[in-house]
C-alpha cells in the first residue's frame, strides 16, 4: 500500500495531526518500516481508523493533477450502479429484519406468558 505523511494521514482519517502523532507514540499506530520513506502505510490507517475519507489512489492523482482517463468511465458507471444496488439490498434486508421482528412479537403474544414451576419463580 501507499505510504503517506502524518499530515496526509490526518486528512485521510479526518483526525488532527497531533492525534496521529500521539497514536504513533503510544504504539497504537505503527510507522512505516521502509527506510527510504518516513510516514504511515494506508493499510495501517485502515486497520486503526476504518475506512478512509479518500482512497489513496485518488489522493495521489489529485496531488499530481492527472484527470481520470476515459477508459475509467465504464468502470465508474459500473461502480455507481453497484453502489445503488447495494443500497437497495441493504434497505430490503432491513425491511425483512423488521418484518421478522414483528412476527416474533406476534408469536410471543400468541403464546402468552411462560408457565413456571413454583421453584422457578424465585430465580
Amino acid at each position: 500500500m501507499a505510504i503517506v505523511s502524518i499530515s496526509e494521514a490526518a486528512r485521510l482519517t479526518g483526525r488532527n495531526r497531533k492525534t496521529i502523532q500521539r497514536y504513533v507514540a503510544a504504539g497504537r499506530l505503527s510507522p512505516s518500516q521502509d527506510t527510504r520513506m518516513r510516514g504511515i502505510e494506508t493499510s495501517e490507517l485502515i486497520r486503526v481508523f476504518g475506512e478512509l475519507s479518500r482512497p489513496p489512489d485518488a489522493t495521489a492523482s489529485a496531488t499530481i493533477g492527472h484527470p481520470a482517463s476515459p477508459q475509467d468511465a465504464p468502470l465508474v458507471a459500473r461502480i455507481h450502479a453497484l453502489e445503488i444496488a447495494l443500497a437497495e439490498a441493504k434497505a430490503t434486508v432491513a425491511a425483512q429484519e423488521q418484518s421478522l421482528e414483528d412476527l416474533r412479537q406476534v408469536v410471543r403474544l400468541i403464546k402468552g406468558p411462560e408457565k413456571r414451576r413454583w421453584w422457578q419463580v424465585f430465580r
